[in-house]
């Protein structure tokens, strides 16, 4: 279903940050400025949307690995329960420093996490005490919180979603680094970098509707 400007409207994916805290490197999506706030152009909101959803849909086609990351609290939950319906892994929690750099050393870490929910199915689990099976529980739990949501990602992404791209600055680093993995950055108008437009989305991010709205479209 295509996108409608009052769509974009509607859902306030319009409004920027103040001007004084915007970056000029963002002003050719602007449409505006009001009372000191940067007015995005819907048009080009629409297009940045449209591109991302074709890129993300060509991933999927290809069976290429996707991971959404995002270390937005008030996003946390809603984006487990989107990752739950539409089957894609991510981080919500925390990003793991080298996750794309030195992916194969934390890929062991998933890997052993597996190892470990796998273990508290079997017999020899059951036959610890209580205290034992205690330790192994709290273990799983402390490492649950950040790899949960990839324990099935079986290699490096091929593409990266990444909400926020000013508060995920590090990461957006390791993705300049590796150029074999392709990315779309949500971003506010106060990004500092360039970047390549079929990778970016220069929007609202700062309410809980526009964000719903950005990574339901794209994702869907």
């Amino acid at each position: 279903m295509s996108i409608a400007t009052k769509d974009v409207v509607d859902a306030q994916l319009h409004i920027g940050t103040l001007k004084s805290e915007a970056h000029p490197k963002t002003s050719k999506f602007w449409a505006d400025v009001v009372n000191g706030v940067v007015v995005i152009s819907p048009d080009a909101i629409i297009t940045q949307l449209e591109a991302a959803k074709e890129k993300i849909q060509k991933a999927k086609e290809q069976g290429k690995e996707i991971l959404v990351v995002s270390e937005k609290k008030m996003y946390a939950e809603e984006l487990e329960a989107l990752g739950a319906k539409l089957w894609f892994n991510y981080l919500n929690y925390k990003v793991p420093g080298g996750f794309l750099t030195n992916f194969d050393t934390l890929k062991k870490r998933i890997e052993s996490m597996n190892t470990m929910e796998k273990f508290l199915e079997t017999d020899a689990y059951n036959s610890l005490t209580k205290k034992e099976q205690l330790v192994y529980k709290r273990k799983l739990a402390r490492v649950f919180k950040i790899y949960k949501w990839v324990k099935n990602l079986s290699k490096k992404p091929d593409l990266v979603v990444v909400l926020d791209g000013l508060m995920m600055e590090n990461f957006v680093n390791e993705i300049e680094k590796k150029k074999e993995v392709d990315s779309i950055l949500i971003c506010g108008t106060n990004f500092p970098r360039w970047w390549k437009e079929d990778g970016l989305i220069i929007a609202n991010i700062n309410s809980h509707k526009s964000t719903d709205f950005i990574l339901k479209s794209i994702l869907s």
